[in-house]
């Protein structure tokens, strides 16, 4: 967990567009290794206690101030550390200081994203996270600003961000532009220990975080195929891009119509993943009945890091601040970039996943643990938004049924869609498999990549040797 949270501190540096300490949340999956126990630890954000359905509206709840959620990174961050760290906050973060003090190289996409933030970014906010200009490719880019906030949660806790100064901070701005969120919606807003979901598939055990986190969806999915012998079809072929298609689209439909926050909508979880339920798919599947339903955007952005040390303790963490940038707002004087949480609810009333006061958004985050005869066999996951839910069931594929390596994992083709056609697929799906699709009658799309990098460890039950991949811009990483 010390490496998880480190990790994570320079990313909300160094990849400003997909995560923040101003993040809207994210969720963690974890094996205690002295204990054998799994936990789940969600850090999704709360709508404000002020929240007026009417103002609210689908333009407003993506850029600008009345788009924030109360941001959960830090409280996941203390909550982790307090249950399962060794090391304080001020050693985790303090490479991060550094690089937000010293600064780092500004890259092509980086710079990209830069150029796509002033777009819509205000005049508050630009200044907040660009007091030096904006920097070109190959430039540095630095935040004194951000570099101090690190320095003030190492020496007063991270707990401190929801606690005096930090936040009366953020709501004087917030609330001079219009924004309703305020100190007490920082005050009352904690992480949450909560018991992760888990299914059998074949003969491992699956982990994930509960709702409003969407490894749920991942796991219908999975549950569905357990009724079909993958194993023994040919690995990302037809037969089996048609089979998850229809596992998926069924899943998808079980979110729209059941998945909120539990505090305030009662989901029939067990039901869901249950045998008899997956039977069901299967068979409305084999007889071809399934309703359509519509396509996600391209946006891919979060961030997703997966740990496993020389004890076996590990752990699988997804964060994110949205999209590009989340909010689009910075805090003066804390160079502190929020996330749009209050993008990620439903804007149809009614909609289980329609906001209310302190209700957290159904997400897609859905980082994953495997286990096998009790100990530690992998743990995966990716960024990539919607897309996220239905590449993780497919990464569990592939390592369980495929018997794929790591490499492999991150690699594969992939796929996918919601009930609509065309399904959509990655350019590495082998063109004679979309060549048979589209005969088959099937509309298909191809897609350049469908979510974002993967990650992958794989434990060797027999040796403990750890096997890891990550995909990432500058290619796939073997370790």
């Amino acid at each position: 967990m010390d490496a998880a949270v480190a990790a994570l501190a320079v990313l909300c540096v160094i990849e400003p567009g997909m995560v923040s300490l101003g993040g809207y949340g994210g969720s963690l999956v974890y094996y205690q290794a002295k204990t054998g126990a799994v936990h789940a630890i969600d850090f999704d954000g709360r709508a404000p206690r002020r929240f007026n359905p009417a103002t609210f509206s689908a333009a407003v709840s993506y850029h600008g101030y009345l788009a924030l959620t109360t941001p959960g990174i830090v409280a996941g961050i203390e909550l982790a550390l307090q249950q399962f760290g060794s090391r304080p906050f001020k050693t985790l973060a303090n490479r991060a200081r550094q690089l937000a003090q010293d600064g780092f190289e500004v890259t092509p996409r980086i710079a990209a994203s830069f150029r796509r933030l002033l777009k819509s970014i205000d005049p508050a906010s630009r200044r907040a996270f660009f007091p030096n200009g904006v920097p070109g490719e190959g430039e540095s880019w630095s935040s004194a600003d951000l570099a101090r906030l690190i320095e003030q949660l190492s020496d007063e806790r991270p707990q401190s961000f929801y606690h005096g100064t930090i936040p009366s901070t953020i709501v004087r701005q917030v609330q001079a532009s219009g924004g309703i969120l305020a100190e007490d919606d920082f005050e009352s807003f904690e992480a949450l220990a909560v018991e992760p979901l888990h299914i059998k598939y074949r003969e491992y055990d699956l982990y994930t975080p509960p709702l409003p986190s969407g490894g749920l969806t991942s796991l219908s999915i999975l549950k569905t195929l357990e009724q079909f012998d993958l194993p023994g079809l040919e690995p990302w072929g037809a037969d089996y891009v048609e089979l998850f298609a229809g596992a998926s689209n069924l899943a998808w439909q079980e979110r729209f119509k059941y998945f909120g926050d539990p505090e305030f909508v009662s989901t029939p979880v067990e039901k869901l993943l249950s045998e008899e339920r997956a039977v069901e798919r299967a068979e409305r599947i084999r007889t071809g009945i399934i309703a359509g339903s519509t396509q996600p955007d391209g946006t891919s952005h979060t961030v997703n890091i997966v740990v496993v040390d020389r004890e076996q303790n590990t752990v699988s963490l997804t964060a994110t601040h949205g999209a590009d940038y989340g909010s689009h707002v910075a805090i003066g004087g804390l160079g502190l970039m929020l996330g749009h949480g209050m993008s990620r609810f439903s804007t149809t009333a009614g909609d289980p996943n329609y906001p209310a006061p302190r209700k957290r958004p159904q997400h897609n985050m859905s980082p994953l643990v495997v286990l096998k005869d009790g100990k530690p066999f992998a743990a995966l996951g990716l960024p990539g938004g919607r897309f996220i839910v239905t590449v993780t069931a497919q990464m569990a594929v592939s390592l369980l049924d495929f018997q794929a390596t790591a490499k492999q994992i991150v690699t594969a083709p992939r796929l996918h869609t919601e009930g609509a056609e065309p399904i959509l697929v990655t350019q590495s799906m082998d063109q004679e498999v979309v060549a048979d699709l589209r005969q088959r009658g099937r509309k298909v799309d191809v897609k350049p990549s469908l979510g974002s990098a993967a990650n992958a460890i794989v434990i060797d039950p027999q040796t403990g040797v750890d096997a890891a991949a990550s995909q990432g811009p500058a290619g796939v990483l073997v370790f």
